[in-house]
């Protein structure tokens, strides 16, 4: 089973269509770079699909098997459940500050790691 499902995303800034009919899907353990001429959408593309800035106009977005958001209901789930979900994902923003001393990965997976320290029982409240 996938990790994330992206299904028919589409998502507008005014009368500007930025993404256009988006589908895919990320396996665990996966990575999902993206590439394309600029003003593509890219940058829009994946804060889109994991609900981090602008909620999708279309589409529909499952995580783990569980959907997260579907745009064409309206019911929306809770912001605790949108941040459990994130919890699976790491990303690297296209204007991105990276600690030189860490991999891309170490980068990514610093925040999570910070949150396991401060809090010890991150980990048994993140099931």
């Amino acid at each position: 089973m996938p990790i994330l499902e992206v299904q028919h995303l589409y998502k507008n800034f005014g009368s500007t269509k930025v993404l256009k009919d988006i589908s895919f899907t990320l396996e665990r353990g996966k990575r999902l770079p993206s590439s394309a001429r600029p003003a593509s959408g890219k940058t829009t593309l994946l804060p889109a699909a994991l609900n981090f800035l602008e909620t999708p106009n279309e589409g529909k977005i499952i995580v783990n098997g569980e959907t997260l958001l579907d745009a064409a209901d309206h019911a929306a789930k809770s912001d605790a459940q949108i941040r459990k979900n994130r919890l699976h994902f790491g990303m690297v923003f296209q204007s991105f500050n990276l600690f030189p001393q860490y991999t891309a990965l170490e980068n990514v997976m610093l925040a999570p790691l910070l949150q396991a320290k401060e809090r010890p029982d991150y980990k048994q409240k993140k099931r």
